[in-house]
């Protein structure tokens, strides 16, 4: 389950825990002075969704409060968790708050956007037990609110990626299960409203699969995952009812990152892959509630503070390097075209891609409560820039 944490589902090198409990005292606090909160630097769920009224970030806030019980992470449900900020028609002037605190739960383990009829909806799958766990949302036509047109539609929770695709105008929700592969729903709008279809059952995936994105060369879908193996490439068979093929497999693509995010230029796909997070951090995350929860791994606290601020931990910096998808529909071949990578600060919690006038931009939640936009530059092989900063805001 997406929310399920193990203390060595992430095999975390013995000899790191000691450091990852140093980190977790070390951990630097975000500094609020001169900085606009527009966003909770903790959202759980971050994309972008168009609407005829413009263009939108999504985002879902976190947990109030954690605690472990039976081995799982257990939060305060907030019923009120959604928000959305409109991207204004200039981004490099940044956004604003176009809805906050929506009527929907924290306690989703996955959320995606797709298009029915040409209108967004949001999709979610809710952590509670059994098997109907799928809901869905139509965003309202001004964009000010949503309404729930699914309820518990059946889908059990133990999906370790949920991603959303079009296919001749009819949107799908592919899962992969953390048992018996992908599976894919159709979803339609009939005389009775929404109607939520498994067409696809156990087609051939591993659930071992860091990153899971979907991308289109023309107007077609494609899953592409990373792998211990490397990068693999399905091309959604033109009935999806008939599952997936492997048209790449093993290629040579980076495990560090920690966003993969599509984007197109010139109808060609792109890949901009984000080392943000320091790697050693990301292990703190995994120990955290275990700190919390007190004990002898807590009493370890005492030792490491001897050492606070003596420069004994390092914290990475990021980068962000484009790769480029290319070949023919079913012999397709990914690789990285940044010349050099753009350094990018590893204090960003979230991020995701948008696209408005024909151009691509990035959405950054950092630390310390303000997002920033790039623009992805018109020869994607030269990177990107800054183009709103929104600390000075």
């Amino acid at each position: 389950m997406i929310r399920t944490v193990k203390l060595f589902r992430h095999s975390i090198p013995a000899a790191l825990f000691l450091l990852t409990i140093l980190l977790a005292v070390l951990q630097p606090c975000p500094n609020p002075v001169g900085a606009r909160v527009f966003v909770d630097a903790d959202m759980v769920h971050l994309f972008s969704f168009n609407h005829p009224s413009g263009t939108y970030v999504f985002g879902l806030e976190p947990c109030l409060e954690n605690s472990i019980q039976a081995g799982q992470v257990v939060c305060a449900t907030n019923n009120k968790a959604a928000s959305w900020w409109r991207i204004n028609d200039d981004p490099g002037t940044g956004f604003t708050l176009a809805v906050r605190e929506a009527k929907m739960s924290n306690a989703y383990e996955a959320a995606t956007p797709f298009t029915l009829k040409d209108h967004p909806y949001i999709f979610g799958l809710h952590e509670a037990k059994g098997d109907y766990n799928a809901n869905i949302w139509r965003i309202n036509d001004d964009a000010k609110g949503f309404d729930l047109k699914l309820y518990k539609g059946k889908m059990s929770t133990n999906y370790v990626h949920v991603v959303s695709f079009q296919l001749r105008g009819q949107p799908y929700i592919l899962g992969l299960h953390e048992k018996v592969g992908a599976n894919i729903w159709s979803i339609k709008e009939g005389p009775k409203g929404l109607t939520w279809t498994l067409v696809k059952y156990k087609e051939k995936m591993s659930p071992n699969y860091q990153h899971l994105k979907v991308f289109y060369m023309q107007g077609h879908p494609y899953i592409f995952g990373v792998h211990a193996v490397g990068a693999n490439i399905w091309r959604v068979k033109d009935d999806p009812s008939q599952g997936l093929d492997l048209v790449l497999y093993g290629a040579k693509f980076p495990k560090a990152y920690n966003y993969v995010l599509p984007f197109y230029a010139g109808d060609r796909p792109y890949l901009l892959g984000v080392a943000s997070k320091n790697y050693y951090k990301e292990q703190v995350e995994i120990i955290q509630p275990m700190l919390q929860e007190g004990g002898p791994v807590a009493n370890l606290v005492d030792v490491v503070l001897d050492i606070a601020g003596t420069g004994a931990v390092e914290w990475g910096k990021g980068y962000g390097c484009i790769w480029q998808i290319a070949g023919e529909a079913k012999s397709l071949s990914v690789k990285r075209i940044s010349s050099k990578c753009v350094p990018i600060s590893h204090r960003y919690t979230k991020m995701t891609a948008f696209e408005q006038a024909g151009k691509t931009y990035l959405f950054g939640i950092h630390e310390e409560k303000y997002a920033n936009i790039w623009r992805v530059n018109d020869d994607p092989a030269t990177g990107f820039a800054l183009v709103y900063y929104g600390r000075n805001k």
